[in-house]
Order: C-alpha cells, then structure tokens, then sequence
C-alpha cells in the first residue's frame, strides 16, 4: 500500500532560492527549472527513507500577483502560473495584490505563508488526504503550524536549500527545532542537475 504526500509550494520562497540552484551548477546566469520533475524528486526521496512506494497526491503551489500596479505588466507572470497549472499539474492559489487599494503592499509579506498554513490545515483535518505534508519552503514562520500538522496525525517533510557560503536560505530554525519533522530535510539544490530543464534539440527534414 501506498504512502500518500500532499506539496505545499511557497512559490515567494522558491523564486527567491533559485539562485542557490544556479550557483550549485556553477552557473551564474541560471538557467530554466524543470517544475514538472520537483514531485518526483521528492516522493523518490521519501520513498528511500521509508521504503515504501509513495503516492503524490496533490502539489499545491502559493503565489501572489500585482494588479493595479503602475508600471508593471503581469502578462508574463500570469503566464508562468497558467503552465505550472496547465503543463505541470499544479493546483495554484495565486493572491492579487491590488495596488490601488494597497499602494505600499509588499507582495511576499506573509500573504503567501497564511494562505499556505490555511490550506495544509484543511487537507489535514480530511480524513485520508493525505499522509505525509510535504513543506518547499524555508520560513521559521512555519514552525507552529508543522507542528499543530503533526498533533493531527500526520508526518512532516521539509525541503528546502542548504545554507552555504553565506545564504541562509532555509531558516536554521526550520531545520533543527524538534517535534516539526519525521524525515531528514531534502535539499533541492543537491538535485539541481535533475530539476534543471533541458531541451532536446528537434531536426527537421524537408
């Protein structure tokens, strides 16, 4: 029988680490991210620590976008989401950020944290949704929340970034405060050669 996971993506969190994925490459300028292979590489992960076949659910994506904003056109960000809905099977909860109404907002803060914390309660309180929450995000903000996760029953897996040369990525917090997790923290810039997209190049014949 299979174990089940449910990802909650912080997507603020993992724009915002993407260099940390370029850097391990060696690779300042970056490079496209294969978002379609992030849930495979964690239900792998969890399935050699527990030695058991492991059943991605769900994956969960939280984002913001501005609208109203003068001076910036969201077409491009829009877009990004659409294919991580489309192409990569994510559900996303996108919050906008209207700007006319809130003109000193600042899109990241804590906007994306409360509506990940809401949606990983309500799925844990369903009887048989999942097993396993699995957290992509690096905030010692979510610290009470995995732990009220765990009183219901469930186990917790964290990924985030390794912090090194500098880059406290991933809170320390996050990672050593006892009572929020049940596996070892998966590191996703240890699989940055697999989450990096590589395209295939098509030749075409007359």
């Amino acid at each position: 029988m299979s174990v089940k996971t449910m990802i909650f993506v912080d997507g603020s969190w993992l724009y915002h680490s993407r260099q940390a994925l370029f850097e391990s490459l060696e690779e300042e300028s970056g490079f496209e991210i294969d978002y379609k292979r992030i849930p495979n590489i964690i239900a792998h992960e969890i399935a050699d620590v527990l030695d058991a076949e492991v059943d991605v659910v769900r994956t969960n994506y939280f984002g913001t976008i501005p609208v109203n904003k003068q001076g910036y056109n969201p077409a491009k960000q829009k877009a990004f989401y659409e294919f991580l809905s489309l192409q990569c099977a994510y559900d996303t909860e996108i919050l906008e950020i209207d700007f006319r109404r809130e003109p000193h907002a600042r899109p990241d803060d804590k906007w994306v944290n409360v509506a990940l914390a809401s949606s990983m309660l309500y799925y844990a309180a369903l009887p048989g949704a999942f097993d396993i929450a699995t957290l992509v995000g690096g905030d010692a903000d979510y610290i009470p929340l995995l732990r009220r996760v765990r009183t219901m029953g469930k186990r917790v897996q964290i990924v985030g970034m390794t912090n090194l040369d500098g880059k406290f990525l991933t809170s320390a917090m996050l990672l050593t405060t006892p009572g929020i997790q049940d596996m070892p923290p998966i590191f996703l810039d240890e699989h940055a050669h697999k989450i990096r997209l590589v395209r295939e190049e098509q030749h075409r014949t007359c």
